[in-house]
């Protein structure tokens, strides 16, 4: 992932610099507003788009684009007509293009639709990026058209954004703009990737305010009794992650919009709490270990000092496999201190069996990870702790 990120970098600071200096580029064909530049030695193309648009520009964008694996939508345009602009976007989309305005770029109305299709988004803190309900021009003046607003509505829905970002792009009146910032967008909940012409700055290295909401209600989750008792994390690790997302997500969005955006989760926090029980708890884990955060959980049931078997090594080296064996541990122990001797015998028996299934996967950790899921998708319907 690292390497791909630094790649495409490069390859859009190249770019940069032969727009900014009108080389040519090996290649390019021109089509109607659309351009494709090709560089040699990248295998990311990149498509201008210039200008307004009008009728007929989705069908141009589509023959320029059609024999295009990878490529990087370079947009500078006042806007247009909408439904072009949604049948380009859904292209750029389903073709899982990217998008870019550049630094000082314009990119306003129609266009920041465009913008927003890209399955990765590019900007600088001078792009231009503005917004503005959809209108219609009757005798001279201009009108909301609410056939447009709510055909926009429903692709962003597609797309993926929130209710509050599709308010913001649809709010300002015809001869107004509200201009996208790379903070702003974030705090609606828009991934970007950041250009200041020297780094790059990723969503991972500056998230939006949805992932601080994911990763305090994951906390939440790991301090509660339950996943207390499954995973015995360090409380320390967790107080720290917890505090960090709850103060970086308050400090974003301010305090009302923060509530109201974990608010929703808990009810559902809850129910999935109450059917699913062990997993809610793994998730939680999960989902903070894939974002490089402390999960509290450095050991599986054993200490890794003392692992021998091909296994054991495995299991100490995946941090899945750490915190689903810590959690089969704890469980064994609660049964074993806990039901009465005939169920606790048939229950260890099961135990013994399942570490000697385990074992005959030795280091393969697909293996290891499905005997887990099953034993653990086995104990679910256990009520414990």
């Amino acid at each position: 992932m690292r390497l791909r990120i630094s790649f495409m970098a490069s390859a859009v600071r190249i770019a940069m610099a032969l727009l900014a200096f009108n080389l040519p580029f090996p290649g390019a064909s021109l089509a109607a507003d659309f351009e494709v530049l090709k560089i040699d030695g990248v295998n990311v193309s990149f498509v201008t788009l210039k200008g307004e648009i009008v009728d007929g520009d989705a069908s141009r964008f589509f023959k320029a684009a059609k024999d295009l694996a990878k490529a990087t939508i370079i947009l500078n345009s006042p806007g247009g007509l909408v439904h072009e602009s949604l049948e380009i976007g859904a292209e750029i989309r389903r073709r899982d293009f990217a998008t870019l305005v550049l630094p000082d770029g314009e990119c306003y109305s129609a266009c920041g639709l465009l913008w927003l299709s890209g399955a990765r988004r590019y900007m600088s803190a001078s792009s231009k990026i503005g917004f503005h309900a959809a209108f219609r021009e009757e005798n001279g003046e201009y009108r909301e058209s609410g056939v447009a607003n709510a055909e926009i509505g429903s692709f962003l829905t597609y797309l993926g954004y929130r209710i509050e970002a599709i308010r913001f792009f649809t709010v300002a009146g015809p001869s107004q703009f509200s201009l996208l910032t790379p903070e702003l967008a974030r705090s609606l909940g828009i991934d970007v990737f950041e250009n200041d012409g020297a780094a790059l700055t990723t969503p991972r290295d500056a998230p939006t305010v949805d992932v601080y909401v994911n990763r305090w209600i994951s906390y939440a989750l790991l301090r509660s009794p339950l996943c207390q008792s499954l995973l015995k994390p360090e409380p320390a690790d967790l107080e720290s992650g917890f505090r960090d997302a709850f103060e970086r997500g308050n400090a974003m969005v301010g305090a009302e919009q923060w509530i109201k955006l974990w608010l929703p989760y808990i009810d559902v926090v809850k129910e999935r709490t109450s059917k699913e029980g062990i997993k809610v708890c793994l998730d939680a884990e999960e989902s903070l270990r894939q974002q490089a955060q402390p999960t509290g959980i450095h050991e599986p049931s054993f200490s890794c000092s003392k692992a021998q078997t091909p296994t054991e090594r495995a299991i100490c080296s995946d941090g899945g496999l750490r915190s689903k064996d810590r959690a089969l541990g704890q469980i064994y122990f609660w049964i074993r201190n806990n039901v009465e001797s005939g169920l606790r015998k048939r229950l260890l028996a099961a135990q013994r069996s399942f570490l000697a299934e385990r074992n005959k996967c030795g280091s393969d950790v697909m293996c290891l990870n499905a005997a887990y899921d099953s034993k653990l998708n086995q104990m679910s319907s256990v009520k414990l702790f």
